[in-house]
């Protein structure tokens, strides 16, 4: 009966640690930024939004590539994309792309706030003069680090083509993670610089609004999942499959299934940073291995398992009287087996 109740109370409380992440993401998420607009302007002064960016970027490891492959423009290719003038062999910095994503957030401003607006509307005026406006820093700021960005890339490409790139000496190993992160870390400066003036483009177009339409707070994203580009498809699906599987765990409602989800999960992270070490960069000790403990998430894969495939596991969280029923049934079972034979 004590095993049983240990195996209740260990699931509720993995659910209740799944399901308090999953509502912090929520809390620190898209779905809430209209409502928090209002309050404290947290989405347009940028927030700590939750994003597994961070996470994945740092992934290491022999599927580390598959990880990576899921962040959009890791590197910087699509927002540096450099081009060369075919007459002059002038090197420049093709903006068009973000040019094309702000005027499509000056459109979705408009018909927000004023849906169907001629482009005589005074606040179409106002809005296109501020995207015009930016677009000039924009390309302005481009065109001052086109020649550094163009280097960065040479860069890039050596690294990626080195021929040195498979071998499996710890010294070689450090070099290349180092030499990765150093290029990564070159090419968010400009990243981060085009983000951040792209959160005060936003700014701009919502200081044009007249009191009252500030009470609409912003426009809501596309609910359509097809829509999104994969960051976002993933952050969505991350937070809110925490959540189920919590609630799950909690309720005893598809124990087994929320169980395998958790332990799901648990390998996801274990594989983005496997603590094996041939593996570099190394954890550091206070960490341990993650057999342990790791993130803060406890050891709970072949509990997860363990519950997701034993009868015990079955039990909603909240009913453990028939929990005690069900354990009390069975000892009776086995005193009964044993007087028969």
């Amino acid at each position: 009966m004590l095993a049983v109740l240990a195996i209740v109370a260990l699931r509720v409380a993995l659910g209740f640690h799944f399901l308090y992440e999953g509502v912090w993401k929520i809390n620190h998420s898209d779905f809430v930024r209209a409502e928090r607009w209002k309050a404290e302007k947290w989405r347009l002064d940028g927030g700590d939004a939750f994003t597994a960016r961070p996470f994945l970027a740092l992934a290491k490891g022999p599927v580390s590539g598959l990880f990576y492959a899921m962040l959009p423009d890791v590197d910087g290719r699509e927002r540096l994309k450099v081009v060369v003038d075919p007459k002059t062999g002038k090197k420049s910095i093709d903006s068009q792309s973000q040019q094309a994503l702000w005027e499509k957030v000056r459109l979705d401003f408009m018909e927000f706030y004023r849906p169907g607006a001629s482009d005589d509307d005074p606040l179409a005026k106002q809005s296109q003069e501020t995207r015009d406006k930016f677009i000039h820093l924009l390309e302005k700021y481009l065109a001052d680090n086109a020649d550094d960005i163009a280097v960065y890339f040479e860069s890039l490409d050596r690294f990626e083509s080195d021929p040195e790139r498979g071998q499996s000496a710890p010294f070689q190993k450090e070099r290349r993670w180092n030499r990765m992160m150093e290029l990564r870390a070159e090419a968010n400066v400009w990243i981060k610089n085009i983000e951040n003036q792209e959160r005060a483009y936003v700014n701009a177009l919502y200081a044009l609004l007249p009191p009252e339409d500030r009470e609409k707070g912003v426009p809501s994203d596309t609910w359509n999942p097809l829509e999104w580009d994969r960051m976002k498809q993933l952050n969505v699906m991350v937070t809110f499959a925490l959540t189920a599987i919590g609630l799950c765990l909690i309720a005893g409602f598809f124990t087994p299934l929320a169980a395998l989800g958790g332990a799901g999960f648990m390998c996801f992270v274990v594989m983005t940073q496997p603590a094996f070490p041939t593996i570099f960069p190394h954890d550091p000790r206070p960490v341990g291995q993650q057999g342990f403990r790791r993130d803060g998430l406890p050891a709970g894969r072949g509990g997860d398992l363990c519950r997701a495939l034993g009868r015990a596991g079955l039990f909603p969280g909240p009913m453990v009287y028939p929990a005690v029923m069900f354990a009390r049934e069975e000892t009776a079972k086995r005193g009964r087996t044993k007087i028969t034979r």
